[in-house]
């Protein structure tokens, strides 16, 4: 069935006749690097509705689109409060559980999404067993770990796109500030939990359909890092954790405040170094199934073409540290209608993914996307559409938004529309 898609795909793309005109109906010359890129995966690998990578970048680029058009229809101030609400009553919560139920569908595991604020815990993930949740746990613990750490990783990921929007100038600051802020606050929420006594999780529900999957996503996972095999529970309160977890949570709260070191937090995009050249630095850090990581980041801007983002990623579990890294170039125009990314990422992580594990493998993925973009007639904004392409070769091991932490070879499909910046 694969091999029908990609071979209609590329009949597609050889058949589709070029858009020519004379006179009137003329179209001017169009180059897609200087036009503003709104990517949507339409299928992921594994093929599930939806990915984490898939539902970051959908919404994301949906988020561009509809902060965008408000700008055209509201005062700034106006625009101001209602992203502030929507972030905050729908937006935050909706892709922070998506990322807790992609690792559940990635497991063949049914789940129901309630992702609002005003929801009875403000997005929670319901609709599994305790017995579902225990055979993941027994039978797998990384990806039971990863339920905990999954909806930061979604947060995380998202500020990091943000981020790469920003340095490379793709996106403007006033577009992106509201989603931008509001969720590095909540990231930061999360791990300053640490230093107080926090409880949200009250009693667990009578019927264990209606439970959430894991509670309150630092508690627990730090108490499961620490003590595996304990007797099952979903709900972790502050007061059954012990000593030593709670200082691993304060540590946990100290380095969060790393993802504050970024310009864009205080409106500036990049650093200009000459008319050519351009940089932006920052720091983040977030939780993964074996324990943390912190990242220094580097986004590199050349010629208005070349945009380079390359990083040093450090990870840790209980006692070891693991080194990581990678470089990408990101949406480089080979022709006017033609884009192309490649990625590469490198890492030692734990042999078995574990807390404890002092050994370390040596993993990594290489990822390549193509868009090939078909010129619209319209005289307004929408100026292309762009049929896309993208491949993914992994180890075993954990690459933030790719789901599967097994090795893993992907095909993804999708489009992106190409408007006047």
């Amino acid at each position: 069935m694969k091999g029908k898609m990609m071979f209609m795909l590329g009949l597609l793309i050889l058949t589709i006749p070029k858009l020519k005109g004379e006179g009137k109906d003329s179209i001017p010359h169009f180059s897609v690097s200087q036009k503003s890129v709104y990517s949507f995966i339409i299928q992921d690998s594994p093929a599930r509705l939806f990915t984490m990578r898939q539902f970051d970048e959908d919404y994301l680029s949906g988020y561009r689109l509809y902060s965008k058009m408000m700008g055209d229809f509201f005062s700034p101030r106006l625009k101001f409060w209602i992203q502030a609400f929507t972030n905050f009553a729908v937006f935050i919560p909706l892709t922070h559980e998506e990322g807790h139920r992609s690792i559940l569908a990635s497991k063949n595991i049914g789940s129901i999404s309630q992702p609002f604020f005003l929801s009875k815990r403000g997005g929670y993930i319901e609709g599994v067993t305790d017995n579902s949740l225990i055979k993941l746990r027994d039978s797998d613990f990384p990806d039971f770990a990863r339920l905990y750490t999954s909806g930061l990783e979604s947060d995380y990921m998202l500020t990091h796109r943000e981020e790469g929007l920003l340095a490379f100038e793709k996106e403007k600051f006033r577009n992106l500030a509201v989603e931008y802020l509001m969720r590095k606050a909540i990231i930061l929420q999360y791990y300053l939990m640490g230093f107080v006594k926090y409880d949200v999780d009250g009693t667990e529900e009578k019927d264990e359909l209606h439970r959430d999957i894991v509670g309150n996503d630092v508690y627990g996972i730090v108490r499961h890092l620490h003590r595996p095999a304990m007797p099952f529970q979903r709900y972790t309160r502050y007061a059954e954790l012990t000593g030593e977890e709670t200082d691993y949570l304060k540590t946990m709260g100290y380095r969060s405040l790393l993802n504050l070191i970024n310009l864009n937090i205080i409106g500036i995009p990049n650093i200009r170094l000459s008319r050519k050249l351009s940089i932006n630095v920052g720091m983040g850090h977030t939780m993964c199934p074996f324990g943390d990581f912190i990242d220094v980041n580097l986004w590199i801007k050349y010629k208005k073409k070349l945009m380079i983002e390359t990083y040093l990623r450090q990870f840790q579990n209980k006692g070891y540290w693991f080194p990581g890294g990678g470089i990408g170039v990101k949406d480089y125009p080979l022709t006017d209608k033609f884009l192309s990314s490649v990625n590469i990422h490198l890492w030692d992580q734990p042999v078995d993914l574990g807390f404890n594990d002092s050994k370390a493998k040596f993993g990594g993925a290489v990822e390549w996307v193509g868009k090939y973009f078909f010129q619209t007639r319209q005289k307004k904004q929408l100026k292309g559409i762009s049929v896309d392409l993208g491949l993914i070769y992994k180890t075993a091991g954990f690459l933030p938004e790719e789901v599967k932490l097994q090795k893993h070879f992907g095909i993804r499909m999708g489009t992106s529309f190409a408007l006047d910046k």
